[in-house]
């Protein structure tokens, strides 16, 4: 059994169960879900990461038309700073680009392989974008040329609840954090929804069951801004995320992590109004000079509601 005292808890960052990831398919994408906040730092931390999803879904019901094919990046950069023992802010800035791709071959190779669901991706052109929604008032942004620039960004405040303050990453308490996601992307380009979203979370400590099995989890609320262009949206959604590390050496970290959130949209498609359930598996990997690199990839658990595969890539600085 393991206990849930502090004497029990992880107090390094490297050895957090969480990554920062998010892993959402295109119309999903333009609110504010944040991805997990970090571990608290000593003094700051630079992250810059991206995002790779290939996105292949589609249905209609009643007068509502879905489809999303196409490939889309989001490069981020992510600079997190301590104001005190107690608090620390972050700046989350993303550069988006959506186009054809060229992975769509090699995917529904790999779908079709291993027997999985692949919406019947060889009845189309590969390497082609189209994202679509229609309904009776034909609201919603479309994007069928490729097309990149600023997303919304994102800026937050995150306090550690017991405040022990001892470590470069203090493990051994919960944090809370607030933030807003601000309308700085372009909405008619899929790269943000044209409104202000609030979000907070509360996050566990980093729970140790022994010194390799490291546990973590993250819960929270999110505002979504009323967008006149996205009329079928809800006006909040949860989410939560759970992780488990396994700590294979000194320098190597195995994670597997769980997102869910409930749906943005009151719509009767699958790809909008059910629940986003994904899977993450990766590694974090410890490097000279205070730097580590962070690989995974995500495939949608409940099928449709979030892209085919993502892959991450993220490189991590603690000065």
């Amino acid at each position: 059994m393991f206990s849930f005292s502090p004497a029990a808890l992880a107090e390094q960052g490297d050895d957090s169960a969480l990554f920062q990831l998010r892993a959402q398919h295109s119309y999903n994408a333009v609110f504010g879900l944040p991805a997990v906040a970090a571990r608290p730092v000593q003094t700051s931390e630079t992250q810059i990461s991206i995002e790779h999803s290939n996105q292949f879904v589609g249905g209609e019901s009643g007068d509502e038309s879905l489809i999303l094919d196409g490939e889309s990046s989001e490069l981020v950069v992510r600079h997190r700073q301590r104001l005190s023992a107690c608090w620390q802010i972050e700046t989350h800035i993303p550069f988006i680009s959506h186009g054809g791709g060229e992975f769509d071959r090699a995917i529904d190779d790999w779908h079709q392989f291993f027997g999985l669901p692949d919406a019947d991706r060889q009845s189309v052109d590969f390497h082609q974008i189209n994202y679509r929604y229609q309904n009776s008032s034909g609201n919603a942004p479309t994007v069928t040329a490729p097309q990149s620039g600023i997303g919304d960004i994102q800026v937050s405040v995150q306090r550690s609840l017991r405040c022990f303050a001892t470590a470069d990453t203090t493990g051994a308490e919960p944090t809370v954090r607030l933030g807003v996601k601000l309308p700085s992307g372009n909405p008619s380009e899929l790269r943000g929804s044209g409104k202000t979203d609030v979000f907070a979370d509360i996050q566990s400590p980093v729970w140790r069951i022994s010194e390799r099995w490291h546990l973590g989890a993250n819960f929270g609320i999110l505002l979504l801004g009323n967008s006149e262009r996205l009329g079928i949206q809800r006006q909040s959604a949860a989410y939560a995320t759970g992780g488990v590390l396994f700590r294979l050496s000194h320098r190597y970290r195995i994670i597997a992590q769980l997102d869910w959130h409930t749906p943005f949209y009151r719509s009767a498609l699958t790809e909008l109004g059910n629940d986003t359930v994904s899977l993450s598996v990766g590694a974090r990997i410890l490097l000279p000079s205070n730097q580590s690199i962070e690989l995974s990839i995500s495939e949608d658990l409940a099928v449709d509601t979030a892209p085919d595969i993502v892959a991450r890539l993220a490189w991590i600085y603690r000065p």
